[in-house]
């Protein structure tokens, strides 16, 4: 029996989470772009994985979370950090893990820390923010910890410092249900943190 409410309730996960990356997709890439070819931001792509990343301008971010009833002090605080969207598909057969503990981040000299579920929880207690608001956006970050299986897709934001110009990204992934499958090492130079939209 335990062994049956296992294997519903990991179902259950998996259905629920690849409904939330399809969700995220279409909220994100519903204001500027999609996913296809030709990709719209630095990527990486070979048979094994697809990371594809979208910097986004703090105009497009203030447009996205004021359609969904954000209110300005808010959308100050967003506005004032720098959003990147990834978005990240398996393309193999076996387990890849998204862990963003295990990756590298620097910008202007020195290491970066992606603000994270601890940072925006603060904000958010600071300025009241209503829990309507706080659900929708946790749902478009990017998950910290995700079993990726085979053609399994995820994506979201991260977010670091406002004051970054250019930042790059040594993303990590373990593979196998285990973690003891090779590693995949990504490695992204120049992120830029843009200031303004891109012309379209």
């Amino acid at each position: 029996m335990n062994g049956y409410v296992m294997r519903i309730t990991r179902q259950y996960r998996m259905t629920a989470r690849r409904l939330a990356a399809l969700i995220i997709g279409l909220l994100l890439t519903a204001n500027c772009y999609g996913f296809g070819k030709p990709y719209p931001g630095p990527f990486f792509e070979n048979e094994q994985l697809l990371m594809v990343l979208v910097p986004r301008a703090p105009e497009q971010m203030a447009a996205f979370y004021e359609a969904r009833g954000f209110p300005q002090n808010a959308i100050d605080i967003i506005t004032d950090t720098c959003f990147v969207t990834v978005h990240i598909e398996n393309k193999s057969q076996q387990v890849t893990w998204l862990e963003t503990g295990n990756w590298r981040l620097t910008g202007n000299g020195q290491a970066l820390t992606i603000m994270g579920t601890d940072y925006w929880n603060r904000q958010w207690e600071e300025i009241d923010l209503p829990r309507a608001n706080r659900s929708t956006f946790y749902w478009t970050q990017l998950p910290a910890v995700v079993d990726l299986q085979a053609d399994e897709p995820v994506g979201g934001n991260i977010v670091v410092p406002g004051d970054v110009e250019y930042f790059a990204i040594e993303a990590n992934f373990m593979t196998d249900q285990d973690k003891r499958g090779q590693m995949i090492q990504l490695n992204f130079e120049h992120v830029e943190c843009p200031k303004q939209a891109p012309i379209q």
